[in-house]
């Protein structure tokens, strides 16, 4: 995939790998010639901008379609401006997306320790009706290659709740 890529004229960034997708950060004007489906293209200083829809429910979403390294951002721009027991909790999101990202990328090691970092973190336990202190258990007692899934099922789980920055640990 690398090397269709780049004889397309494209600058390989970064590549991730799925259950059910791969998702290639590239840099020119060559994906026609590369004859890729391009799902979406994404410009990372977009990532920043006001959405209508809550960052939460945006990052749940991505997350629910394995797209983690999206997610992270989306639900960093969020963290930066929250506080308390809901900057706790998106920070925990962000750290389980990181590992996921790095399973994408093969890292099993790096996955296994930013896991670990991020069932460290403490989440308040009324944060989304107790889901994420669940996650945060799973945490510490999944395989590294099993963090996606996990993952995934909590997002999709999550989108049927409350998905609002301001409800999110009230």
């Amino acid at each position: 995939m690398k090397a269709t890529a780049q004889a397309a004229g494209l600058r390989v960034i970064d590549v991730r790998l799925d259950v059910d997708h791969s998702e290639v950060d590239v840099e020119g004007q060559g994906a026609p010639e590369w004859k890729c489906e391009v799902l979406d293209v994404v410009d990372v200083g977009s990532l920043e901008h006001v959405s209508e829809i809550s960052p939460l429910r945006r990052g749940l979403e991505l997350m629910s379609s394995g797209r983690f390294w999206e997610a992270h951002e989306v639900l960093e721009s969020a963290w930066h401006s929250s506080a308390g027991p809901a900057k706790d909790a998106l920070g925990f999101l962000i750290k389980c997306c990181a590992a996921a990202v790095h399973i994408q990328r093969g890292g099993y090691g790096t996955a296994a320790r930013v896991a670990s970092r991020a069932a460290a973190v403490s989440v308040d336990p009324s944060c989304m009706d107790g889901a994420l202190s669940k996650l945060r258990s799973s945490c510490t007692s999944i395989e590294p290659d099993s963090i996606s899934r996990v993952l995934r099922e909590f997002a999709i789980g999550a989108l049927g709740g409350t998905t609002s920055l301001s409800s999110l640990c009230g």
